[in-house]
């Protein structure tokens, strides 16, 4: 009966075919693997490079997105600066994200329900955060329309001249 079922292979984890896992610290999303001959994805590309941005939060649940950077050191650090310049109090590294977009959702702060998404649109990022968002305050008994996005952001290849 359960080969009956129509549904769609997938690759690694519950990524599509030609996809594979990125992200950490509970941020999941998914990229391209790379087609070229040598390994590089951006050879049929010689104009573009890759870049980096940083997703960092303050205690207080505030979050900070560096601009693109060309290394993920850059990027880190560039999104560690903003969040203790603007930021209140400590400051912590959520993800590192490249060529996608991120989205932040939590239905109140100190309350374990924050969720950080990784995905290919901005759209995906924010409907799957919201979800995860409201999973995670159904378990901590505080109401479920309260997710919201606190940010979202993508980032793109960086075209060099």
């Amino acid at each position: 009966m359960a080969g009956a079922l129509p549904f769609g292979a997938l690759a690694e984890g519950n990524f599509p075919s030609g996809m594979y896992p990125i992200g950490g610290q509970g941020v999941q999303g998914c990229a391209p693997i790379p087609v070229s001959s040598t390994g590089s994805a951006y050879n049929n590309r010689p104009n573009w490079g890759q870049t980096v941005a940083g997703m960092v939060m303050d205690f207080r649940g505030d979050t900070f997105i560096s601009n693109s950077m060309r290394s993920r050191g850059k990027a880190k650090r560039a999104a560690i600066k903003e969040c203790k310049a603007f930021g209140k109090g400590e400051c912590s590294l959520v993800t590192l994200f490249e060529a996608q977009c991120v989205a932040v959702a939590h239905a109140g702060l100190d309350n374990g329900t924050t969720s950080v998404v990784a995905a290919m649109s901005e759209q995906g990022a924010v409907i799957v955060a919201l979800q995860r968002c409201a999973g995670k305050a159904g378990w901590k008994k505080v109401p479920q329309d309260q997710s919201r996005i606190a940010k979202s952001a993508c980032r793109d290849d960086l075209y060099i001249k």
